[in-house]
């Protein structure tokens, strides 16, 4: 088989375990993953943008094909469902020749043993060329044009109605790579990223945050093996800089892995004693890993941060970040499969731990102490009506958020909605306690 159609397989293959005919998918990264090391790293970059464009595309793409269908494709053979979603979204979001594209999907239709449907792709992808996505966006309702199940689009037309649309539209584009520098570092690695034929731009709100064009593989960036430098978008910098207590104070990362903010954290604050938290094992190997690459060190802590008497060792601290579990709106386009497995019953249930959270941790923190809370939502709901009702109920919580950024006005905390070719959507608020 030509090595660009083990790309193609590959990708319908990774597409049946995230958006399985009957709804219940997995982890698109957790599915690469397992395939990725089969693959060419020619091969890879067509698998993944297949991949993820199909999840970002699902309804607009899924939306035009219904209408060219005289019946719906049975769910045995779904397999062609995902192939004709794949040569959709290379015909129309992708530069590569339309007669490449319409010749190899039929192969593909034959190599997973579906014969009979290697004459309905070649006949739905000619007709596809005539079209593009622009044309079928037009033809389409709000939530399938922008690729949305109709529940999130209708949250977000009710939290922004003026920027719901672009809002939407921000989710359906590709995220740039964004990393933080270390500090110490940043002169040397601006340089040396340059020099190896990179384009560099400094983030307008993170001082350490750098956007890098083209998109590269960040293993192979100067600096990244040395630890000098982590992946981390500009949004999610910004909370860790919020915090002004002296160098020695006691800080606690909650809800830490996979250890960007602890990474940062102990870069901002070298000489103190530095925790972080999880309640899952195995994601807090990957803060390990991290911290281990960077050569920074911290105690690791495996525990409930709504249960701190299995954990804590009963000395108060100075710092709180906590970066708690939530809806991931803000990020769909780093993860857009995410929003296939989202559920509007998923918001009431994670706000509900958020409350415990913020309630079970707040004990810890001493007089005079900081809380930073953030999320990557963009709902209000995980956000400024979170922290209001938390300061409704809690007498000795202050909020004081410096405003270096806003995207929207909110009571409470800075409120950012992802931006073309920026940062993503994020919320952060920062609590003294009196």
């Amino acid at each position: 088989m030509a090595n660009v159609d083990r790309a193609r397989l590959a990708a319908v293959n990774i597409l049946q375990q995230v958006l399985p005919a009957d709804g219940n998918g997995r982890s698109l990264r957790d599915a690469i993953a397992r395939q990725r090391a089969t693959l060419t790293p020619s091969e890879r970059g067509l698998m993944m943008d297949l991949c993820y464009g199909v999840c970002r595309h699902y309804s607009l793409l899924s939306g035009w094909l219904e209408g060219q269908m005289d019946k719906p494709i049975r769910s045995s053979a779904w397999a062609v469902q995902l192939v004709l979603l794949c040569g959709l979204h290379e015909l129309w979001f992708s530069r590569r020749p339309h007669h490449a594209v319409v010749n190899s999907w039929p192969d593909v239709c034959r190599s997973i043993k579906a014969q009979w449907a290697a004459g309905l792709t070649n006949a739905v992808l000619r007709k596809a060329t005539a079209v593009n996505e622009v044309n079928v966006r037009n033809g389409l309702s709000p939530a399938q044009a922008y690729s949305m199940p109709p529940w999130l689009w209708q949250a977000l037309e009710r939290a922004w109605p003026e920027q719901a649309a672009t809002i939407a539209e921000s989710l359906c584009d590709t995220a740039p790579l964004t990393v933080r520098l270390r500090p110490d570092a940043a002169v040397q690695l601006d340089e040396a990223l340059r020099s190896a034929g990179l384009t560099v731009t400094p983030c307008p709100f993170a001082e350490f945050g750098r956007n890098i064009f083209p998109a590269h593989n960040v293993t192979e960036l100067p600096g990244f093996n040395q630890g000098q430098l982590s992946v981390q978008d500009e949004a999610a910098q910004l909370p860790a800089a919020l915090f002004d207590q002296p160098n020695t104070q006691r800080i606690l990362d909650a809800c830490a892995a996979p250890g960007g903010k602890t990474g940062q954290l102990a870069e901002l604050f070298p000489d103190a004693e530095l925790s972080a938290l999880d309640v899952d094992g195995k994601r807090l190997k990957h803060v390990e890993d991290t911290c281990q690459r960077l050569g920074i060190r911290a105690t690791l802590l495996t525990g409930d941060a709504s249960e701190p008497s299995q954990w804590w060792d009963g000395v108060q601290y100075d710092a709180v970040l906590m970066d708690v579990p939530c809806s991931a709106t803000g990020i769909i386009r780093r993860q857009p499969d995410l929003k296939w497995h989202r559920r509007e019953s998923d918001i009431a249930v994670l706000c509900g731990l958020q409350s415990r959270m913020l309630d079970a941790i707040w004990p810890l923190i001493k007089s005079g102490g900081t809380m930073v809370y953030a999320t990557c939502s963009i709902l209000p709901e995980e956000n400024a009506q979170q922290i209001s009702a938390f300061l409704a109920r809690q007498p000795d919580a202050q909020e004081d958020t410096p405003v270096l950024v806003r995207s929207v006005e909110t009571d409470v905390g800075c409120q950012l909605l992802p931006q073309p070719g920026g940062h993503d959507g994020f919320f952060f608020a920062r609590l003294r306690k009196l």
